[in-house]
């Protein structure tokens, strides 16, 4: 059976990597049921995790630029898994969503997109090292609409795209896309 390579986006601090760790550690049943995994291995791509790009000096943008090789192989070394890898903007650029379904035909390509209320996210941002004072809601904002841009424009190109609710309950439930 053919693998299923799953995308995680969604805006800083809505909780991609707890999401992705939630759903390997926890199994689950009515998230893998609903998602369609539950009788997948869950697989992490730990790449996507460790490669995350929050300085421009701290190596991670020249390791990403190969996370779709890395994930051809988990690919190739696995068969009927979910394999989860967490996304960042950077992947839009290097064009890895579109390298990889060109690379892995027979699996299937889709995006999880994460979201919840911007009040709550932007609460979560000032709690991060890297917030500071210049970090406005109308900043965090605009880049939450970026990706949705990159989204969308993915999602014309065959993506199929689920939006969830990243809130605390730890639920994930189905909401709408485009979130705002």
């Amino acid at each position: 059976m053919n693998n299923k390579i799953i995308w995680v986006f969604g805006p800083s601090a809505v909780g991609k990597e707890t999401f992705i760790k939630y759903v390997y550690n926890n199994r689950p049943i009515e998230i893998l049921n609903r998602l369609g995994w539950q009788k997948r291995d869950i697989i992490i791509c730990n790449e996507s995790i460790d490669w995350v790009v929050q300085d421009e000096n701290d190596g991670n943008r020249e390791f990403r630029e190969n996370l779709d090789k890395i994930i051809q192989k988990y690919s190739k070394n696995n068969s009927n898994s979910a394999i989860l890898i967490k996304g960042q903007n950077l992947d839009f650029d290097n064009n890895h969503l579109n390298n990889v379904r060109e690379s892995l035909p027979n699996d299937k390509h889709e995006i999880i997109f994460l979201y919840t209320n911007f009040n709550v996210l932007y609460n979560r941002y000032k709690g991060r090292k890297w917030w500071n004072e210049s970090m406005t809601t109308d900043t965090w904002r605009n880049w939450i609409k970026k990706q949705i841009g990159f989204l969308k424009d993915h999602q014309k190109r065959g993506f199929p795209i689920r939006t969830l609710d990243s809130n605390d309950d730890k639920k994930y439930l189905d909401i709408d896309f485009p979130s705002i």
